[in-house]
């Protein structure tokens, strides 16, 4: 299924949150008494949100856990977090190039910010994510980050443009792919990939899409990418 970091985030739900603080308890092999205490909270109050006796922990609780062990509240909370500045931009997932495949969002403790030169009316829309595959290759290779906005927060999509494209199946499964946008003399729309390997320079013309495919929706534009000199 499509990877929420393409689709409008939902606030988490109690066992969401429960589960990501149980993890971030185990990841860190925490105990929760001394763990409490060294933040000055109640340890009675993480047993009840753990245990399911209540719904959820207040925020002042989460910021004391969180500077005790030294990390960002979102870390503990799951909630989408700040970046680190006012030009940083969160790289969340990874996206398949020319073919379309599952999207992968990570979990938000994986995440890690850049500072790219995006232009200040897109600075809260834009969104980052690695580049996996060689099936764009001659524009992005692998590893390489792609920053995307929502067309409805920008514009529609026109010939020449790199854009973030999903694939609706049979089965109600989206699939994502970053492919250049087309347009022949026609009319038609063609989603294109750029690569220097023959078994991935086939376009898919959106008007006439292959027997698996339902449904092809363009939903954002690529704004910029950035190429790591290093791992």
């Amino acid at each position: 299924m499509l990877s929420s970091c393409y689709a409008s985030k939902m606030a988490k739900t109690p066992d969401e949150k429960r589960e990501i603080l149980n993890k971030f308890i185990q990841d860190n092999k925490l105990k929760i008494a001394p763990w409490a205490r060294s933040a000055a909270v109640d340890k009675n109050s993480i047993y009840n949100f753990l245990n399911g006796h209540s719904q959820s922990l207040d925020m002042m609780t989460y910021a004391k856990l969180a500077r005790a062990s030294k990390v960002p509240a979102w870390k503990l909370t799951g909630e989408t977090p700040e970046p680190p500045s006012p030009t940083s931009i969160w790289v969340v997932g990874k996206v398949q190039a020319g073919v379309f495949v599952d999207a992968v969002e990570w979990d938000s403790t994986d995440w890690y910010a850049i500072d790219l030169p995006v232009a200040p009316r897109f600075r809260s829309k834009a969104k980052a994510l690695e580049v996996s595959g060689a099936s764009m290759d001659l524009e992005y290779k692998e590893g390489a980050i792609v920053v995307w906005v929502d067309m409805l927060d920008y514009r529609m999509p026109q010939h020449g443009d790199h854009v973030i494209a999903f694939a609706y199946d049979h089965h109600g499964d989206v699939e994502a792919t970053v492919k250049e946008l087309r347009v022949d003399d026609k009319g038609k729309r063609w989603l294109w990939p750029r690569s220097t390997q023959p078994e991935f320079q086939a376009p898919i013309c959106i008007e006439s899409l292959p027997s698996e495919i339902v449904s092809v929706e363009i939903k954002g534009i690529v704004i910029g990418d950035y190429r790591p000199r290093v791992s």
